[in-house]
């Protein structure tokens, strides 16, 4: 079928030629010149080439553009489903972004009770030893402010059971007496520095 509209086109295009080329004195038309016979057959060639280029090439070129434009349509739906799909993606990670910042944030503020709550009671603790410390150290003065009187009046009863008995054992005169008191003193004062 190919060959036969190829064979009609060329003859087609041999009859369109002008025969009087051979002549000789007459000059070719020009570019612009008018003949009726010439734009029929150019029409009539044009007609039967664009027939045979419909049945034989446009179709597969209809079809070429028409797998085109479908494979051009789904890569953009598949590229609309991956947006969709990225979007649905961003949205749970920032879902579970907010969840973990609002756990995190949970666990801060328990950790800084939990770290309140802790030196609350490392404060009462150590405020209830240092009382009992001081209490125990009250005591322990108090007892030995006690037994030091009680050393006091001890050395003051020994002193003066011993000026007692120097002062029995002789007789004084009044410079014994002044020695006596005097000796009476150092070791008073003695026994206060010790």
């Amino acid at each position: 079928m190919l060959k036969k509209c190829l064979t009609l086109a060329v003859l087609l295009a041999l009859l369109a030629a002008p025969l009087h080329a051979a002549e000789e004195g007459v000059k070719p038309p020009g570019l612009l010149d008018f003949d009726l016979n010439s734009i029929v057959w150019v029409l009539a060639i044009f007609i039967v080439v664009a027939v045979i280029l419909y049945q034989k090439a446009w179709k597969n070129v209809l079809a070429g553009l028409k797998a085109r434009e479908d494979r051009i349509r789904k890569a953009i739906a598949d590229a609309e489903a991956a947006r969709q799909k990225a979007e649905q993606s961003l949205k749970e990670y920032n879902a579970q972004l907010a969840s973990a910042e609002e756990k995190v944030r949970d666990l801060i503020a328990k950790a800084t009770g939990d770290a309140e709550r802790l030196a609350a009671q490392i404060r009462a603790h150590a405020q209830q030893e240092g009382e009992e410390t001081k209490e125990r150290a009250l005591r322990d003065i108090e007892a030995a402010r006690k037994q030091a009187i009680t050393d006091l009046y001890q050395q003051a009863a020994d002193l003066a059971t011993s000026v007692a008995e120097k002062i029995l054992r002789r007789n004084l005169n009044p410079d014994d007496q002044r020695d006596l008191v005097n000796q009476s003193i150092e070791q008073f004062e003695k026994v206060g520095k010790n």
